[in-house]
C-alpha cells in the first residue's frame, strides 16, 4: 500500500504524541495524494464502481468470505455444461460493516492477480493463531494502463491485493442488526 500504509496505523496508535501528531500530518498529506491520483482512475471504473471507491468506507467492517475462483458462481447443476477449458477468474468479498446494518459484495473480474497474505510476516495487531479482524484501509491505485489494483489492510496486518479491469459493488440491508457486538 502506497498511501495508508502500516506505519501510518501504527503511528496512530502510539502513545508518543510527537509521532502521532507527525502521523497526522503524514496522513493527511497522503490523505490528498490519494484523492488526486484516484480522480482520473474513476473513468476506468463504472458509476457505481466509482462511487464504491469515492464515497464507503469500511473501516473496522468484518470480512466474511473472501472467494476466488475460475467458477465461483458454479451450480451442481451447470456440471453438464462446465468444460475444463472454461472459467475466468473472478474475485467477490462480502464485507460486514461496523455498525452491522449493511453486508458489501465486492466483485472483480478480468482478474490477472491476487494475493492474500495471512498471516503476515509484517503483522500489525496480531498473535498466532487471531483472526483476520477488522477491515483497516483500503486504496485503489493504477496497476498499468489497463488494470486497477486494489489493496485492503486488515488490522491483523493480513492484506489482500487484486489487480482487475471489472468491479461492481452491491449492498444490502442486514435485517434484524442491532448495532455492533464488541
Amino acid at each position: 500500500m502506497r498511501y495508508f500504509t502500516r506505519e501510518l496505523w501504527l503511528g496512530f496508535n502510539t502513545q508518543d504524541d510527537a509521532q502521532f501528531q507527525r502521523t497526522r500530518k503524514r496522513w493527511e498529506a497522503n490523505l490528498k495524494a490519494y484523492s488526486r491520483q484516484l480522480e482520473p482512475l474513476k473513468s476506468r471504473l463504472s458509476q457505481n464502481g466509482s462511487r464504491f471507491f469515492e464515497s464507503v468506507s469500511l473501516h473496522d467492517g468484518r470480512l466474511l468470505a473472501f472467494t476466488v475462483g475460475d467458477h465461483i458462481d458454479f451450480r451442481q447443476s451447470d456440471l453438464k455444461s462446465l468444460s475444463r477449458s472454461t472459467g475466468k477468474p473472478k474475485v467477490r468479498i462480502q464485507v460486514l460493516d461496523f455498525e452491522q446494518r449493511w453486508l458489501h459484495i465486492l466483485a472483480y473480474t478480468r482478474v490477472r492477480n491476487v494475493l492474500f497474505d495471512f498471516p503476515s510476516k509484517t503483522p500489525l495487531f496480531y498473535e498466532e493463531g487471531d483472526r483476520i479482524d477488522d477491515w483497516g484501509y483500503d486504496e485503489l491505485t493504477a496497476a498499468d494502463k489497463s488494470y486497477l489494483r486494489h489493496e485492503i489492510l486488515f488490522s491483523s496486518g493480513a492484506m489482500i491485493l487484486i489487480e482487475f479491469q471489472k468491479f461492481s459493488h452491491k449492498r444490502t440491508r442486514v435485517a434484524g442488526s442491532k448495532g455492533p457486538i464488541f
